[in-house]
């Protein structure tokens, strides 16, 4: 059973389902400023920040599809998104040389998850959702964002245990 744990797939699904019922039960009854936080995006973007931008792609890809599986948008929108922002965030952080700073985990969750909202409601409206880019989007993807550097001290330490790597030191 304890090799059984120590499996990054395993850890990732297992954050993931935990993730989920938090989004759908706590996160929908608190919004601020009326935005439903999207945890999934903030912690995808704190995979490839905690490991690589490929493991990334993977966390991105499953909280993704376990997240499409309950809300009525497009099947493999929340994936595509949260994988490529993943990706590019865990690039970007590969080229720079100063470590895994609290200050630069927060401010690449920000950027990683202002670029997923707006990729996702760009995308969205590209394959026929109307209403996506509206006055609104400029509030989500600042309360988003914000939200998700705040709590980026904590994601990125879990995603880092998910993915079974040690700290950064570089």
């Amino acid at each position: 059973m304890h090799l059984f744990l120590q499996r990054p797939g395993l850890r990732i699904a297992l954050v993931g389902v935990t993730l989920v019922v938090v989004q759908t039960t706590l996160c929908v009854q608190l919004r601020p400023f009326g935005v439903v936080v999207d945890l999934l995006l903030g912690f995808a973007v704190a995979t490839a920040l905690a490991a690589s931008p490929e493991a990334g792609v993977f966390a991105g890809f499953v909280f993704g599809t376990l997240i499409d599986l309950l809300v009525t948008t497009p099947f493999g929108l929340s994936g595509l998104c949260y994988g490529l922002c993943a990706f590019a965030v865990g690039a970007v952080k590969a080229t720079i040389t100063v470590g895994q700073a609290w200050w630069l985990s927060m401010m690449l969750v920000a950027v990683g998850s202002a670029a997923g909202v707006a990729m996702f409601a760009g995308v969205g409206t590209l394959v026929g959702e109307s209403g996506w880019l509206g006055s609104r989007l400029l509030l989500q993807i600042g309360v988003i964002a914000v939200v998700n550097a705040l709590i980026a001290p904590v994601s990125v330490p879990t995603q880092r245990w998910a993915m079974a790597v040690g700290r950064d030191r570089g």
